[in-house]
């Protein structure tokens, strides 16, 4: 068995990839019903085209797709690398440490800028990766031991 902090720092990195895939999910099933305002936002943003150079115009929708999948691909491959480095043998804990504190400030950053913009889902998802994270430091620093 390993090290408290190691365990709960991969327990964050699943979580975060959890959470890239219920992002990509939330955004790509079919969505309830819409109301006419809906269908009016959603008409104008697939209208209203933006040049972007290099030839490329692309739609308002396009643009806030992009950044949907630029969101479960960020989220996914911080929560593998998070993997990766919590699961190799030679990680000690003075490297999980600083790794921890840095995904802990940067899930922080996100559930508050979740909060900012009243964003649910996200918040709440980015809050226990928040919470895992920052256990991981606590217990991480307890853990003076490498993996063995």
């Amino acid at each position: 068995m390993f090290p408290s902090g190691r365990r709960w720092f991969v327990a964050a990195s699943w979580t975060t990839v959890l959470v890239s895939l219920l992002h990509t999910a939330g955004n790509t099933l079919p969505s309830p019903p819409p109301d006419p305002a809906y269908t009016t936002l959603e008409s104008t943003m697939r209208g209203y085209h933006i040049p972007l150079g290099l030839g490329m115009v692309p739609s308002m929708w396009d643009v806030n797709q992009s950044l949907v999948f630029t969101m479960s691909i960020c989220l996914a491959a911080i929560g593998l690398l998070g993997i990766v480095l919590g699961t190799s043998r030679e990680t000690t804990s003075r490297v999980l440490r600083p790794a921890s504190i840095v995904l802990s400030l940067a899930s922080a950053s996100l559930t508050l800028m979740f909060f900012r913009y009243q964003i649910t889902p996200a918040l709440v998802s980015m809050a226990v990766v928040t919470v895992l994270f920052v256990v991981a430091i606590v217990e991480s620093g307890r853990d003076s031991r490498v993996w063995r």
